[in-house]
């Protein structure tokens, strides 16, 4: 196999995986997975697993995830040198609140199977729609911020 033929076939692979995550398809998740894959999530909100080695590990984890959401709807899927850039759609259960983000995802492929998966996405949306809030710290006397191009003291 050459290069681009790789390339073709490590893409296949990371849109199956994708359109498995829409699907719930778990039985699909799980073959693509290398036994000792690793899924990162970098930007997770405190009180959220951020890596999670092994394939079983996560399928557990993310068998748990229809509980709480009502689809993910990844949408807009660019793959670019197994790299991947979505956007999902979701909704919060049980109190049925909107979720949208967008995500940047690492794949590496090794022996027709994702080894390492990384999604880096906005941790703040995410605690927000679980009903959550984030508030700043404010500003001490003196100190400068600047909010849309303006330079405020």
């Amino acid at each position: 196999m050459n290069d681009t033929d790789l390339r073709e076939a490590n893409v296949a692979i990371v849109r199956r995986y994708i359109d498995a995550i829409n699907a719930w398809d778990f039985d699909t998740k799980r073959a693509l997975l290398a036994e000792d894959a690793v899924f990162e999530m970098p930007y997770a909100p405190e009180g959220f697993e951020r890596r999670i080695v092994g394939r079983d590990e996560i399928i557990a984890f993310v068998e748990t995830i229809p509980a709480i959401i009502d689809a993910e709807n990844l949408h807009d899927v660019r793959l670019e040198t197994l790299i991947a850039e979505y956007k999902s759609d979701m909704v919060i259960k049980p109190h049925g609140v909107p979720y949208r983000n967008e995500y940047v995802s690492r794949f590496t492929v090794r022996d027709g199977r994702i080894a390492r998966f990384a999604e880096y996405y906005d941790p703040i949306r995410l605690v927000i729609a679980l009903g959550g809030s984030v508030t700043s710290a404010g500003l001490d006397d003196g100190q400068k911020s600047v909010d849309a191009g303006v330079e405020r003291v």
